[in-house]
């Protein structure tokens, strides 16, 4: 007897990737927020500017985790979309 794959979409949770993606948007800020404060004592504006490439890096992540989670059930649904149209293209045939 083999086992049947289950569907990704059947795997997916919209909860689970939201947490994740914030949980990696805060891993970044949990390395910058120290670094800033370090560099704040001395240079302000240095900081500022390290403060801004972590947001930007914040956003970054959290779209490659999103992506990165979610491209298992886009496989999925390209697979089966390919398998409508050849259905449909060889219906319209007969």
């Amino acid at each position: 007897m083999t086992a049947k794959k289950r569907p990704a979409f059947d795997d997916f949770s919209f909860g689970r990737l939201v947490a994740t993606a914030l949980a990696a948007g805060v891993g970044v800020l949990v390395v910058a927020v120290p670094i800033i404060m370090v560099i704040a004592r001395d240079h302000p504006t240095a900081a500022l500017v390290v403060a801004f490439v972590a947001v930007l890096l914040m956003v970054a992540v959290i779209g490659y985790v999103s992506r990165r989670m979610l491209r298992g059930v886009q496989d999925e649904i390209d697979r089966r979309k390919e398998e409508i149209a050849r259905k449909h293209d060889e219906e319209a045939g007969h």
